[in-house]
Order: structure tokens, then C-alpha cells, then sequence
């Protein structure tokens, strides 16, 4: 299942009418620091702004894995990861799972945020829609 990051940085806007909506604002700050890191261990990296906010996308193994970006409050410096895996099914599409390939993503991810903010950042584990995950007994 996927995990949500949360932590505060201040970054410099240099011209926020390149933005599309107010959650990309700053997003590419956030993608420039992890992208390097995520360089030097996955390949064929698709990265870019969408409606939504940033990503980058990427496979390893038999896993599609994803680390996207959202500003809650780029004046503020709040943001938000998404780390997500994800696994092509032939005839159904891709079904979000965890697959072995996340837990060493979801490592590289925390530890690039924690050097750049100086703290590491708050995750949380959603469920397959990424909402909150809540075990049901």
C-alpha cells in the first residue's frame, strides 16, 4: 500500500505562473532534490507537472513505482510525497500493491527529505485509494 510524507520547507518561486494549480506550486523544488537520488538507483525516470501536482515514474522489476508531490501551502512550505507501487495486470490494468520494491523506495525517499529539511518527515500508510489505511478486524 502506498505511504504519505509530510514535512515543511520554504522554497524560493521563481515565477508561479508556471504552475497549472495551486497544489504544483513549488512541487518541482521538491522533485529536483529527490531526482538525482532516484537517478542514481532507477532508470528510464518519466518525470513532470500535472494538474494534481509532480511526478516521477519509474519501473524495477515486475513493480511500477511512483513518488509524486503535492503542495498543501506553498507559502507555508507544506508538503505532501505519495510513494506508491503498483503492478500491471494484462486484461484489469494496475492494481496499487505493495510489492518488495516499495520498502527501499519509500527508504531513498525519506532519507533525501530528512537531509534536505534537517528532520525526517511524518508518514503515514494509506490504503489502495490513499486514504488513511485503517486495519478492520
Amino acid at each position: 500500500m502506498p505511504y504519505e510524507l509530510t514535512f515543511t520547507k520554504m522554497v524560493t518561486i521563481a515565477d508561479r505562473d508556471q504552475y497549472f494549480n495551486e497544489c504544483c506550486v513549488g512541487g518541482d523544488v521538491v522533485m529536483d532534490r529527490l531526482l538525482p537520488i532516484l537517478r542514481a538507483r532507477y532508470e528510464d525516470i518519466e518525470t513532470n507537472q500535472e494538474d494534481w501536482g509532480w511526478f516521477a515514474w519509474f519501473k524495477d522489476a515486475r513493480s511500477n513505482l511512483a513518488v509524486e508531490v503535492f503542495s498543501d501551502n506553498s507559502d507555508a512550505g507544506k508538503f505532501r510525497i505519495h510513494v506508491t507501487s503498483n503492478v500491471s495486470h494484462f486484461l484489469f490494468g494496475a492494481k496499487v500493491m505493495d510489492t518488495p520494491e516499495l520498502e527501499p523506495l519509500l527508504r531513498i525517499v525519506v532519507g533525501a527529505i530528512s537531509n534536505w529539511v534537517g528532520q525526517a518527515p511524518q508518514v503515514m500508510r494509506l490504503d489502495a485509494k490513499h486514504r488513511p489505511f485503517a486495519k478492520t478486524i
